[in-house]
């Protein structure tokens, strides 16, 4: 009865290791509308490394502290 399923997929694991929950985080959009630019202006930042940022699952989350 223990039979495995063929298009079974491991869970997903999440990586939590230098994450702290108590640090606040801004999303993509709140950062974006707070220094009035567009969110791919963000998103651009963030994939080149001028921006600092932590993917929760499929979001990106910019920690406050890094952008002060």
């Amino acid at each position: 009865m223990n039979e495995t399923r063929p298009n079974h997929r491991p869970r997903m694991e999440l990586k939590t290791e230098g994450i702290r929950l108590e640090d606040e985080y801004y999303t993509i959009e709140e950062l974006a509308k707070l220094l009035k630019v567009h969110k791919n202006t963000i998103r651009n930042a963030i994939k080149d490394g001028r921006i600092k940022a932590e993917k929760f699952g499929q979001q990106w989350r910019i920690r406050k502290k890094d952008i002060q």
